[in-house]
């Protein structure tokens, strides 16, 4: 199975706007999102509480908040979205090295562009 690159820069319309980098912002962008991603999110949040407690650090927090703006940016385009998805299947199911390295780089570009999305706002 070949993958055929799909033409996703912004993946069409959003859904809604970029929330703010915040924890309560986040919260509700991922609940809307993907419900089963949401219970992810409130475990790794307390993780990352406790660690900056522990470590009286704030660089856990900005971590967990950086890694779920990410989540929200990619998964705020239902087009780029679903690309992932997809791409997720073919390497999962992928029948050579080249096969799951091609649907791995787009991956890796899709991320690149939530990622500069995020560091843009």
């Amino acid at each position: 199975m070949s993958v055929c690159s799909v033409d996703v820069p912004g993946g069409g319309e959003p859904l809604f706007a970029m929330p703010p980098k915040t924890e309560a912002a986040l919260r509700v962008a991922v609940r809307r999102l993907d419900p089963a991603a949401a219970v992810e999110f409130e475990r790794e949040f307390h993780a990352a509480w406790e660690e900056a407690v522990q470590s009286d650090s704030t660089v856990p927090m900005h971590t967990f908040l950086h890694r779920w703006a990410v989540f929200v940016a990619l998964h705020r385009y239902p087009a780029r979205s679903a690309r992932v998805r997809e791409l997720e299947r073919v390497v999962g199911r992928a029948e050579s090295r080249d096969e799951a390295r091609e649907a791995a780089a787009e991956v890796g570009d899709l991320l690149a562009a939530a990622v500069a999305e995020v560091s843009a706002e």
